[in-house]
This record gives structure tokens, C-alpha cells and sequence, in this order.
């Protein structure tokens, strides 16, 4: 099962790397929605305090009328902001074509359209080109103008675009001798949307397009962007902060594959091989300024043109944008699907002069794939091998460690990590291998319950299914008590009794029998009959083999006591059981055919055991334990040296013993017995054959129906007559038969 377990997990753990590493939509979605929950739980305070936001908001356009505004009030805007104290003034707006409501515009539309001339000769020259009031605005301040880069198309004449503003800011820092072209590296456009020319020449561009994922949420914006192999622009938020620090130039540090970072004076800002970088979102709140929601100080337009902000702009850069819903400038983000276009540029403006823009470098690939197959073949290793609680709690601190380490990543080192596939991936290859190995386990207990849910009790059965491991299906050596008893002279009541009556003995004798083997640890290995097989040791571990094995012995023939008169009543045949018990190293293990086995134990111990059990009768004894036996329950029970015998086939003499009782529940007399049979014995052993039977003498008087002892005299009194050959050990004469 463990091997089945870990090539199962080997094949999960690839099914869950391939999605990696080939981008299914899948596996990017589920990381996309891993990132968007760290940027929504760690999310900050704004860092730099140098961002505010001007609003043209439903407020503002309901005071001064729809938009677009007349360029005179975007002249008046600009002047409030810049008499506010704003240090930068970026628009994320474009104003492609002339104001429509300038004088001279409406006068040469009137003119052209319905031939009529329009006298303006009484308007100052300056109020009639509201283009021109708002570039002398834009003049009088650090301006950006929004613009926007068009995907490449090939009916675009690249010459025909002209930025009047555009004065090559940005330098290439060479990392290596062969750098790459910024034009290879870096996202292209094939057109240009830019402010109408009477403004480009006022203030410079930059594009104020946000990059989205395929779920339309902005998570990453490019910095830069290139028109054609030579003009290199910045994005809204970048020109914003190099103004804002008075760079000269945006240094961009490349090498041989991409990017590396921009450098903008004493800010480094590191980025991916494209130039983007990933956004690393502000916390919400309501700004008590305006009442909306919003990162950064946010005032209504409508509340600047009253003079009511110069605190809140002073000394800033200030964006100007919507967050009216009719002007389309809402963005779905991390934080919220209602999002202002603006306050992406105010974010990303943040990040850089606050130095925790967030990446995410290509060798995230590399861990991640790494995690997956570490995490994966660890994971399957630890089902196959530990208990499942050990592995659930190793499981959870897994995803615990991965979940802090990616907060931890984030906080400290500004890497945008969200091992969401590895979460899953050890969550699936969790949830799929403990299936599993529940399946197995329970196939094993099955097989268990099988095997020996009738042959155990009820305790050892539940070890033996929550440790299926501890007795082994192919044969194992193992230290055990084995035990083999039979009732005396059956053949002939099971010759008296009908079928039926024969059967329902057995039942009324085994049963109880079979239960106290299992009350005291044992294995009742199998039935023959009247007979019974049963050990101690195995399957299930027993420290106490040996003594478990004789009380239960004596257990038994304390509980056939009981019942024989009963049986007697009931059958009209006495019960009486002969008990052979021995200990030794066995084989234990499937015993059988491929079609039909069976747990049993093979050996000389075990055979030993099963010689025993017949010797009873020619000792008159009920049960008869081994030496080995003896030596490890002799704490326990009461017993008398019976003999020393030979095995047929063996030379070795083995030492067997009566098993009386318990200890401290046999009768003094029985003792007293016991110990003349010991010393008439060991006297016959030293061919002492008088004192023997002097000993054999006084045993008489205290039981004269001692089979043993009458035995021991008939043969100490053949000795006298014809004594044993000088080799002679005091083993008994006649051999133990198969």
C-alpha cells in the first residue's frame, strides 16, 4: 500500500505540474485570485505622502456642465492646482482635438456650416482661443497630458505622429556588452493618440493606458513602452515621479534578456524583463475631503476652481482624472471592480517614490515548480509512512508556512507571491492520497476482521486494524506461546451422540474456551473438531506471552469445571481437556495456497506444543507447559516438575512441567505434593532409586491417586531391577510419538 500511495502521489504531483508549467487559464486564473487576496489583506497606508487626486466627478460635472469642460476651465483648473501649491500636475486625460467651444473654433465651424461670418473683433484676442489659455496654463507648472498607445497596426505612418514635447529623457545603462534593443524588450505600440499639437508643445506626454489581465483586473502595469524602434515613452505615473524628483533622465538597466530596473536619481525601481511592475495596491477608505472612497487625498474639481484644496495639494503631485461612471474611466483591480482610472496612476506614482513596488522575476517559475515537485513526492512520502493525524498536522503547517511565507515575501522583500497552485496542489495531493490510504486501510481491516475477527477479542482486533503493519502476510519470526488442547476420549462420545447434539456440545465447549483465549490476548489460530490451536505473541504483539497463555489455561480448566456437570446433565458425557503450551521462535505468517491460506505459525516450538498436549495422559495431568514456557511465566503460576523427555526425531532433552495454578491460589498441600514429586525425581535422576521411593512414599500418603507420582515409582522400581545405561541423562525412556 505504501508503494501504491507514492506512485499515486508521483502521478497527482505531475498532473498538478504540467497546469503550471503551460498556463491553462485555469491555473492562472486560481493564482490571479491568490494575488488579488494577499494585495487585499496586506494592503497599506499611502508611503510617500506626496500623491492627491483632483476629481471630475458627478459633483463637479453638475456644476460646470458636461464634459469635455471648455479648455478655459481646464486653464482655470490648472491655475488653482498650481496656486494650490501642487509641485506636478499629470492628466490622465488626452485632448486629441481643438476645443469645439474656442471662439475662433466656433466662428470657423459657423462660417463653414451655415455662411454666416461672426464678428469677434470686440473679444480680447487672448479669450478667443481657449487651446491657448489652457498651454499658457499648462506652462506656468511641471504638466504631464495623458496619451494613449495603440496596439501595432499596419496602416499607421509612425512619421506622421508628432510629440513636439518629446525630447528623448531616457537612457540606456549597459549591464552587458551585447544588451538587448529596448524596442525587443519592451511592450510596442503601433500608434499614438496625443494632445492636440498647440498643447503637446505646452507640456510632454506619457500613456496613461492600464495593462489588464484576462479577467479585465489591472495587476501589473508596463513603466515604458516604445513607437516604433527608436521613441521610448513612460507611463503616466513615471514621468509624474521623475518631474516630482527633478531626474534629468529615467536610467533603464538592462542586460542581454530584458530589463532590470529604472533608476530615477536615487530611486531604484526594480522591474520584469518587460518593465512592468506589479501594483501593490493601497488601502481604501472615505475621504473626508470629498466623501468617496478612495488611497490618497481626493478633492472634487469642483472644490478646487472655489479655492477650497490648497492644503490638500500642496507640495504634491496631483492627478487629475474621473470618477464619474458616464466618463468610463473605472477600472476592475485587486481591491475593487469599481476602481478609478486615476487612482491606478496615483498607486503606481506611490509605489515608486514609496520603493515598494512589487515584482514578480522569472525565477518565481523555477520555486514554483521546484515547490510543487518537493511538496508533492514529500507529501506522498509522508501518507505512505506516518499516522494521519501526524500528516494532517504537517499538511496544515505546510499551507500555513507556504501562506505566511508568501505575506512574508510580500512585507519584506516586495515579492508578488501567491503560491495558490502549490495550496491546491497539496490540498489535492492531501485529500487524493488519505482517500487512498483510508481506501487501502480499510481493505486491510476488512481482510483483518476476515482473517481474525472471530479468533481475537474485540481490543486485539482494533490493534490489529490501526497497525495492519504489525503482523506481516509474507512470514515473520516472532517470539511466541503457543497452546494446543483436546478433549479426552471424544471419538467415542461424538460416536454416541446424533449430529445435532454433537454439534450444539461443541458450540456450549468451544465458545467459552475461544473467549477466554481472547481475553487474554490470544489468537485462536483454528478448531479441529474439539480441538484448539490458539497462540499468544502473534499476530498482535504480547510482552506476557507466556503468562497470558497459561492463565488462560488455567482459566479454562477452571471454567470446564463449571460446565461439566451441566454438559453431563445435558449430553450424558464428562468434558475433561488435556492442555500442551509451549514458547518458542516461530515463523508467523499466510500459511496456504494463493487461493486459500490462513495466519498460522510454523516451527519446533510449535510442534513441541502439540506433543505436549497427548503426554497428559500418560502423567494423568491436565496441562503440561515447556521449560521455555515455564522460565518466563514462572512469577506467575504454580507449577511441578513433571519430567525430562526426548522428541521423536530430536536428541535434545527438554524439561516439562505441570501447570497447577495461579500463584498464590494453589492449596498448600498440592504444594507439599508437588515438592516430594520434585525431590522423588531429581533423586531417580541421581539414581538415588531408595530415597526416590521413600519420596514417592510420603507423596502416597498426602495423594494416592497421583498418576505422575505412581509412574515415577514403577519406573524407579524397573531401575532397581535392570538400571539405565551409564549415558543415561534421566530422560524419559519412551519418546513422544507424531
Amino acid at each position: 500500500m505504501k508503494r501504491t500511495v507514492i506512485i499515486v502521489g508521483g502521478v497527482l504531483t505531475l498532473c498538478c505540474l504540467l497546469p503550471y508549467v503551460f498556463k491553462l487559464p485555469a491555473v492562472v486564473r486560481v493564482s490571479n485570485m491568490g494575488h488579488d487576496i494577499l494585495i487585499r489583506r496586506l494592503a497599506a497606508e499611502p508611503r510617500s505622502g506626496a500623491i492627491a487626486v483632483v476629481d471630475l466627478d458627478e459633483a463637479s460635472l453638475k456644476e460646470y456642465g458636461q464634459w469635455p469642460w471648455p479648455r478655459y476651465l481646464l486653464a482655470d483648473l490648472t491655475d488653482a492646482v498650481i496656486a494650490a501649491g501642487a509641485r506636478v500636475i499629470a492628466f490622465d486625460v488626452v485632448f486629441a482635438e481643438r476645443d469645439r467651444t474656442s471662439p475662433d473654433v466656433w466662428r470657423e465651424h459657423i462660417r463653414v456650416h451655415r455662411d454666416v461670418e461672426v464678428d469677434l473683433r470686440a473679444m480680447p484676442a487672448e479669450l478667443r482661443d481657449f487651446d491657448r489659455l489652457f498651454a499658457d496654463a499648462l506652462r506656468k507648472g511641471k504638466c504631464i497630458l495623458g496619451s494613449s498607445m495603440l496596439p501595432e497596426s499596419e496602416d499607421v505612418d509612425l512619421d506622421a505622429i508628432v510629440d513636439h514635447a518629446y525630447m528623448g529623457r531616457y537612457a540606456v545603462r549597459l549591464a552587458v556588452e551585447d544588451a538587448i534593443e529596448l524596442a525587443d524588450a519592451l511592450p510596442a505600440a503601433g500608434a499614438m493618440i496625443l494632445s492636440h499639437p498647440g498643447l503637446t508643445q505646452a507640456a510632454p506626454s506619457a500613456f496613461f493606458d492600464a495593462q489588464t489581465d484576462d479577467d479585465n483586473i489591472v495587476r501589473r502595469n508596463p513603466l515604458l513602452k516604445t513607437l516604433g524602434r527608436e521613441r521610448v515613452y513612460p507611463a503616466l505615473a513615471l514621468e509624474a515621479v521623475r518631474q516630482y524628483t527633478g531626474a534629468r533622465q529615467v536610467v533603464i538597466d538592462c542586460d542581454n534578456v530584458g530589463l532590470i530596473g529604472l533608476g530615477l536619481g536615487d530611486l531604484y525601481v526594480p522591474t520584469d524583463r518587460a518593465g512592468q511592475v506589479v501594483v501593490n495596491y493601497r488601502r481604501l477608505g472615505t475621504n473626508q475631503t470629498s466623501g468617496f472612497e478612495s488611497s490618497f487625498p481626493l478633492v472634487s474639481a469642483a472644490q478646487v476652481l472655489q479655492g477650497a484644496a490648497a492644503d490638500v495639494l500642496d507640495g504634491r503631485i496631483v492627478f487629475v482624472g474621473t470618477s464619474a461612471q458616464g466618463l468610463r474611466d473605472i477600472k476592475a483591480t485587486p481591491m475593487t471592480s469599481n476602481f478609478s482610472g486615476v487612482e491606478v496612476h496615483a498607486t503606481i506614482a506611490d509605489n515608486l517614490l514609496g520603493g515598494d513596488v512589487l515584482r514578480s522575476p522569472s525565477w518565481i517559475v523555477v520555486m514554483d515548480v521546484a515547490l510543487i515537485v518537493l511538496v508533492g513526492i514529500g507529501l506522498s512520502f509522508l501518507i505512505a509512512y506516518l499516522r494521519s493525524w501526524v500528516v494532517f498536522a504537517l499538511t496544515i503547517l505546510l499551507v500555513i508556512a507556504l501562506l505566511a511565507g508568501s505575506c512574508l515575501l510580500m512585507v519584506n522583500v516586495r515579492l508578488a507571491y501567491a503560491p495558490t497552485w502549490i495550496v491546491l496542489s497539496v490540498l489535492l495531493i492531501y485529500t487524493v492520497l488519505t482517500m487512498l490510504r483510508y481506501w487501502g486501510e480499510e481493505r486491510s481491516r476488512r481482510r483483518v476482521r476476515v482473517m481474525f475477527g472471530a479468533m481475537v477479542s474485540a481490543e486485539v482486533l482494533e490493534h490489529l486494524e490501526e497497525n495492519p503493519d504489525c503482523f506481516s502476510l509474507q512470514g515473520r519470526r516472532a517470539e511466541a506461546t503457543m497452546f494446543f488442547s483436546d478433549l479426552a476420549g471424544f471419538t467415542t462420545i461424538s460416536e454416541a451422540l446424533a449430529a445435532d447434539q454433537l454439534s450444539d456440545l461443541l458450540n456450549r465447549y468451544l465458545s467459552p474456551m475461544a473467549d477466554i483465549v481472547m481475553e487474554h490476548s490470544g489468537y485462536v489460530d483454528k478448531y479441529e473438531g474439539d480441538a484448539i490451536m490458539a497462540e499468544w505473541g502473534v499476530p498482535n504483539p504480547v510482552e506476557d506471552h507466556a503468562t497470558q497463555a497459561c492463565l488462560a489455561a488455567i482459566e479454562q480448566q477452571r471454567c470446564l469445571a463449571e460446565l461439566r456437570p451441566i454438559l453431563k446433565e445435558d449430553f450424558g458425557h464428562e468434558l475433561h481437556a488435556r492442555m500442551g503450551i509451549n514458547s518458542g521462535v516461530v515463523t508467523a505468517g499466510n500459511m496456504g495456497t494463493a487461493r486459500r491460506m490462513q495466519y498460522t505459525v510454523m516451527g519446533d516450538a510449535v510442534n513441541l506444543a502439540a506433543r505436549l498436549e497427548p503426554v497428559n495422559k500418560d502423567y494423568g495431568t491436565s496441562m503440561i507447559i515447556g521449560q521455555t514456557t515455564y522460565r518466563a511465566a514462572a512469577r506467575s503460576v504454580e507449577v511441578r516438575l513433571l519430567d525430562r523427555i526426548v522428541v521423536a526425531g530430536k536428541t535434545e532433552v527438554v524439561e516439562i512441567y505441570e501447570l497447577i495454578g495461579r500463584a498464590g491460589d494453589v492449596s498448600q498441600v498440592r504444594l507439599d505434593g508437588g515438592a516430594l514429586y520434585e525431590r522423588a525425581l531429581r533423586m531417580h535422576w541421581d539414581r538415588d532409586w531408595a530415597g526416590a521411593l521413600k519420596c514417592l512414599d510420603e507423596l502416597a500418603e498426602l495423594d494416592h491417586a497421583d498418576r505422575a507420582a505412581t509412574s515415577l515409582r514403577s519406573r524407579v522400581e524397573g531401575y532397581q531391577v535392570s538400571p539405565p545405561p551409564s549415558n543415561w541423562g534421566g530422560e524419559v525412556v519412551r519418546h513422544l510419538k507424531d
